[in-house]
Order: structure tokens, then sequence, then C-alpha cells
């Protein structure tokens, strides 16, 4: 079986349909037949009519060693003809996010009421650009602005938050941050959150500088679980510039936050 990529489709409310899948998880009639990394040929020892099912795989915040299913997209099932001793390719494969998956927090940077404001410890602000050379681009989406954050002076902070706080599930629920960013320098992800009336901040997460726009699908189901009664969670980004380094230069855009309606 062959799997060159796999594709995500999204409706408006569910905003980019940007995605870095970076592993099919095969099954073959429910039965795991392992983790393979796009694009990949699939040795699957069964033929015939075979009820193949590939489950999208992500690299859990951006680490290579830390493979996992994406919880939030659906199942690509199809029944296949498998041959002995030949390639079946499994073409077109795109995947959608389930149905009871919800977004509390998008912020795709093309409107002017901005949902992310720096905190009192930053000392840069927070711009957007529309220069088409530096914003993030998606074939067939209109993306007209990118987040854009300059730190020049030696001594500079960049703090901002989401400007809303978010309730999140407990009980080990998968919640996750989405997020398209390009950076010459550090970036911290991590959560503000109030906990017995203290409130507490916590980074998760330290992206290192990239060359040109990349995905990170950021965990941060670790605070609620070690924290059940942690309320009012707010995502936070960060960074200090380095002392003697260049200018930093920080693009952020399709931010995210994303967990299962639990709402019965």
């Amino acid at each position: 079986l062959f799997i060159d990529s796999i594709s995500l489709s999204t409706t408006y409310e569910q905003g980019s349909s940007s995605q870095k899948i970076s592993d099919a998880w095969v099954y073959v009639d429910e039965t795991l037949i392992g983790a393979f990394e796009l694009p990949a040929t699939v040795p699957i020892l069964k033929d015939g009519l075979q009820n193949v099912t590939i489950r999208p795989g992500i690299k859990l915040n951006g680490i290579a060693n830390t493979r996992s299913i994406y919880p939030f997209y659906a199942d690509i099932k199809r029944n296949l003809l498998l041959t002995k001793d030949s390639i079946t390719n499994f073409s077109n494969a795109v995947t959608t996010y389930k149905q009871n998956v919800i977004f509390p927090w998008i912020e795709n940077f093309d409107f002017s009421g901005v949902t992310l404001d720096t905190t009192r410890k930053s000392t840069v602000g927070i711009g957007k650009t529309n220069d088409q050379s530096l914003i993030f681009h998606k074939a067939g989406e209109d993306n007209a602005y990118s987040c854009f954050i300059r730190m020049s002076a030696d001594s500079a902070t960049f703090e901002a938050t989401s400007t809303q706080s978010y309730n999140l599930p407990g009980n080990g629920a998968s919640i996750f941050l989405e997020m398209n960013y390009n950076t010459n320098h550090s970036l911290v992800v991590g959560v503000f959150y109030t906990a017995s009336g203290i409130r507490v901040q916590r980074p998760l997460l330290v992206l290192n500088k990239t060359e040109g726009w990349n995905k990170v699908y950021v965990n941060l189901s670790v605070p609620k679980y070690d924290t059940p009664s942690a309320t009012d969670f707010q995502i936070f980004f960060g960074a200090q510039k380095e002392e003697g380094s260049e200018d930093a230069l920080i693009y952020l855009d399709n931010l995210k936050l994303v967990h299962f309606n639990t709402v019965k």
C-alpha cells in the first residue's frame, strides 16, 4: 500500500486547512499494521478485499520521537482490493476535523480586532504585515495578514497572551494549540491559569528558529491534568532577545485552540 500524503479539508468556521500530518497509522480490519512516516510504502500481508483505515499522525510538540495519532482528525476508511506482490495506491487521502471538535479560539490576523495582546512585561508591541513575501500562504486560501513581532534592542522582551481566558476540559481530555510560525529566534509557548486564587504562568514548549514557515501542534493537556482545579486559561507567547544577536523577527498565524465538545 503506497500513501504519498494526507491533506486536510476544513470549513470556514474551522479556520485554515494548514496541517503538518507527518505519519499514517495504518489499520487493516481494525488491526494496527504500524505507524509510517509519509510518504510510505506499507507492507500488508493480506490480499483480496480489505477494510483499510488510516489515522493521521503528528509529531507532538514538533518532536520527532513523540509521534501520535492526532485525536481531532477523522479516520480515512476505504475498502481496497489488495493484490499479492503488487502496490495499491491510496491516493487523494483527505481528512477533516471530527464532528465534535470545537475551536474556542481562532486567530488568523486577517481582521481588525486581534485577539492577542502584549502583557505589561513586554517591551515590544504586536504588529501585522501584509507583505506577500513574508506572510503565511496556503494554496486556495485568502491569507491577507500575519502577526509580526520585531525585537531590536538587546534587552527587548516579548510577551503576549490571548485576550480572552478559557476554561478547558479535564479528566485527561486532549487539548491542543495549533499554530503556524516563522522565527529567527527561540519562542516560548505556554499558558497562564488560575489555581487556588493564584495566577500561574507555565511555559510548555520552546520553539527553535526556523528556515521559513512551520506548523506545530502544542500539547496543552498537561497543566489541566496536573491541576484539575485550574481555570481561566490564557495562551501565552514569549521571547527574550539574546544580547548581541541580530534583530529577532517572529511571525505567527492561524492560532487555534482545539478540544472536543464535552458538553452533553
